[in-house]
């Protein structure tokens, strides 16, 4: 069985200019498969569809969707897809799912399909060529995408009726006509690896630069394999067969300086997705984000801006770290400065929902489609803290229920005040009795409560834990309860750092009766040229993962 991922092109021998791409006529078919009835499931086809789908609206494709499509489903969409796609200048059928090579054949599997037998294959699944062949009825440019899962369930059980058929790894080589280009997300006799994301690394990388506004065909894929290999550690590596003219072919315009006679101002283009990360932690002071940003997009044109703040950022960190002699109160005075700013900043910055789905990609919790909106904000009350994310992989008390992950945004002197409680996926035997799959209810919290199918829960903050609590529905007298434990903050838990004039107050009295009691000693410096090199120092002479983090951070303990 062969699992892949493809993108194969109709290219035309024409000129596209900005004028000629606004009156082309655009047709697509978008086809995600993901609820297979023999196989067990794949999770990230319905979200790649989606994604695609939405993506090629923008570009002006008239789309249809097609979701969970049996064979004959599948057949008749091809079909009908087909008859429109005779009249435009430009067709794109996108397929996530299911796919594999039988006899130097590539196939896409509808979700019905059994394959007991290799002869079956025919009957049962919908070739590559024959999408091939109506797409290339665009009188322009026809385009094929197709991303399938990594791990093949078919081809362990499948029989076969003829000994040399071969059904083995990756696509088999094309030799495409001189109208179709061929380009494959993981060369000949490979395959294309699913990722532990919202997409798969082919995808998500055509999903970041396929709406780039003027960049020509041929650098959108220099640019997918590029991301794909440095995704994958160079272990899937894209492919293209088949050669494209000299002319230069758009799916996007460029933008150009001249402006057509109009009554009014177009709208402006919208900013790339670099562009859209660098306005969200532009005002950011940490090292970290500008780090990550540069990983995202190194050829970014703020890339050189970036480096230059993660060098400044980096810089003054040092500095604060040469300065043992500083009196306790001037570094009570910066660290208090510096949850004030981290506090005055918007409480539901973008930033914040990126860091977010990092963690859940780090622990590999799938979380679902979610976003900390900037329309919910409001301005932050004294005394209130930004606490981040909990989370707890052991379930209810009972050790029933679900892996959990509470994201916190804002906790006050007397408790929670606001947040979202995302939960899944469930164990065999769920306390809430929920259907199995992952499920997000991201209720809202406000004043220490929120309900979950109509269940109120407690939410009660205490010392790097928080503590959630309720009862069943049909045995009100039994109650449940978690504790989730910190997994990042943006700033410490007012519990977790003891203020320095509270140590004072406390040492003062001593003092005063016994004068060869010992004065407070003024912060420490912490050497380092990065947070992660103080964080290791930290850890040594610091107790407490707040407390840690704080040193980390500031240089100083």
């Amino acid at each position: 069985m062969r699992i892949f991922a493809a993108i194969l092109f109709i290219p035309l021998l024409w000129s596209v200019s900005p004028p000629a791409l606004a009156q082309q006529v655009r047709v697509a078919l978008v086809v995600g498969n993901g609820a297979y009835e023999k196989v067990p499931e794949l999770p990230n086809p319905m979200r790649d569809a989606t994604d695609v789908g939405r993506a090629l609206e923008r570009l002006d494709f008239k789309v249809t969707q097609v979701k969970n499509a049996t064979a004959q489903e599948m057949r008749k969409a091809v079909i009908e897809f087909g008859r429109s796609a005779e009249g435009a200048d430009l067709a794109v059928v996108f397929y996530a799912g299911h796919g594999m090579e039988v006899g130097g054949e590539n196939w896409l599997i509808p979700i019905n399909a059994e394959l007991r037998s290799d002869a079956d294959i025919e009957s049962e699944a919908i070739s590559l060529r024959s999408v091939s062949l109506q797409v290339s009825k665009a009188r322009k440019l026809g385009l094929i995408i197709l991303d399938a899962c990594r791990n093949n369930p078919f081809a362990a059980k499948m029989k076969r009726s003829i000994s040399t058929r071969a059904v083995a790894r990756g696509l088999a080589p094309t030799e495409p006509s001189d109208n179709v280009l061929i380009a494959y997300a993981a060369r000949d006799g490979t395959t294309a690896s699913d990722g532990d994301g919202r997409n798969s690394p082919f995808t998500a990388s055509l999903l970041r630069h396929i709406e780039t506004p003027g960049l020509e065909i041929s650098f959108l894929f220099r640019r997918v394999r590029d991301d794909v290999m440095s995704a994958t550690r160079r272990e899937q590596q894209p492919f293209v067969y088949g050669s494209l003219s000299k002319e230069e072919i758009y799916l996007k315009a460029p933008v150009t300086s001249a402006q057509p006679p109009a009554a009014s101002t177009p709208a402006p283009a919208a900013p790339a997705e670099d562009e859209k990360f660098w306005l969200a932690i532009q005002t950011s002071t940490v090292a970290g984000l500008y780090e990550e940003f540069l990983a995202r997009y190194p050829r970014s044109g703020r890339a050189a801006e970036a480096r230059k703040r993660i060098e400044d950022i980096k810089a003054a960190e040092v500095a604060a770290a040469s300065s043992p002699a500083a009196s306790s109160s001037s570094n009570a005075s910066e660290r208090q400065g510096l949850e004030e700013k981290a506090v005055v900043r918007n409480l539901f910055a973008p930033e914040d929902s990126q860091k977010v789905a990092a963690i859940a990609a780090a622990q590999h919790l799938k979380l679902p489609s979610f976003k900390i909106s900037s329309t919910q904000d409001v301005s932050s009350k004294p005394g209130s803290k930004l606490v981040g994310v909990w989370s707890n992989k052991s379930g209810w008390a009972n050790g029933k229920g679900r892996h959990a992950m509470l994201i916190v945004t804002e906790v006050s002197a007397t408790g929670l005040v606001r947040g979202y409680y995302l939960w899944g996926p469930p164990t065999k035997a769920s306390w809430a009795k929920d259907e199995a799959g992952y499920r997000s209810f991201a209720e809202y919290i406000t004043d220490n409560k929120f309900s979950v199918t109509g269940t109120p829960v407690t939410v009660r903050m205490g010392k790097n834990v928080l503590a959630l609590s309720s009862f069943k529905q049909d045995s009100p007298s039994e109650k449940v309860s978690i504790e989730l434990r910190a997994v990042w903050r943006l700033v410490p838990d007012s519990e977790d750092v003891e203020p320095v004039a509270k140590r004072e107050k406390t040492s003062r009295p001593h003092a005063e009766k016994n004068e060869t009691a010992i004065k407070p000693r003024a912060s420490a410096g912490v050497a380092g040229a990065s947070m992660e090199e103080r964080y290791r120092t930290c850890k040594k002479l610091v107790k407490g993962f707040a407390r840690r983090e704080a040193c980390a951070r500031t240089g100083v303990f």
